[in-house]
């Protein structure tokens, strides 16, 4: 089947068959079907509840998420799907969870993105929202994992190059070849950068307690000493938080009577 024809066009809405969406999630069809059918239930509960005081709320419709439809089996025999806009993708997308959510996004967006492109005449700039969409997942599922274990970063990052990659081969299926090698440059730069092996990190104020100075003091030394234009001493987060290795660690201790006289005014 060409990509174009996965995205139908239904009561003047663009969707995707849930049969499709199932595949590209990795889950079984009849998973995702009771997967939106609790989502459906969910919505119509809420919109009772707020029609109650109010005007039925228009985000609550479920219609203008998952459209019911049929389809015809290998046995000739009528059985149930789900037609789903890209305000359901969407739905579906922000369920999941690392790399499946994160490629899935990618998918739907370039998918409706090349449908209304080819259908309505308009150069969508599917690049732009492709890149932008799915940086915006990756970003918060990242921080997502930080919060779970802020001791992580090398194993985050090999799975932030891993993930340029994967973008890179969805980029690669849509012809945007352009895209493509720029993903695929940003996960050179990230695995350039990777600390070697799963050596120790230690942040400013794990070594700040080490030496009994402040944590402010290390971040000024660190420049100081070089430490942070050394990537074999350091590195910097994505939120823009230093952190340092053990070789970084000992060029602290071997300057620290200096740090400390410096941190007391000394």
């Amino acid at each position: 089947m060409e990509k174009n024809e996965l995205i139908k066009q239904v009561n003047d809405r663009e969707a995707m068959d849930s049969r499709d969406v199932a595949k590209m999630i990795g889950k079984r069809h009849r998973d995702l079907m009771r997967d939106i059918r609790r989502y459906i239930s969910d919505m119509e509960e809420g919109a009772i509840l707020r029609s109650r005081d109010m005007e039925h709320d228009p985000k609550l419709d479920s219609a203008q998420f998952f459209i019911e439809s049929s389809y015809v089996s290998q046995q000739g025999k009528e059985l149930p799907c789900y037609l789903l806009t890209k305000q359901g993708c969407e739905f579906v997308a922000n369920k999941l969870t690392g790399r499946k959510g994160t490629i899935f996004t990618a998918t739907y967006v370039g998918l409706f993105n090349q449908y209304q492109a080819e259908h309505n005449g308009k150069m969508i700039g599917a690049d732009k929202n492709l890149t932008r969409e799915n940086l915006e997942f990756k970003l918060k599922w990242l921080a997502e994992m930080r919060k779970q274990n802020i001791n992580k970063d090398h194993q985050l990052r090999n799975e932030d190059a891993k993930i340029w990659l994967e973008l890179a081969n969805v980029a690669d299926d849509y012809g945007e070849r352009r895209m493509a090698t720029e993903m695929r440059n940003e996960a050179i730069n990230t695995m350039t950068s990777l600390p070697v092996g799963g050596q120790r990190e230690y942040t400013a104020s794990e070594i700040a307690n080490k030496l009994g100075v402040s944590a402010i003091q290390i971040g000024k030394w660190g420049n100081k000493l070089g430490i942070k234009r050394d990537q074999h001493l350091s590195y910097r987060t994505p939120e823009g938080a230093w952190r340092y290795f053990p070789e970084a660690l000992k060029v602290f201790q071997d300057n620290a009577l200096e740090i400390q006289d410096d941190d007391l005014g000394l």
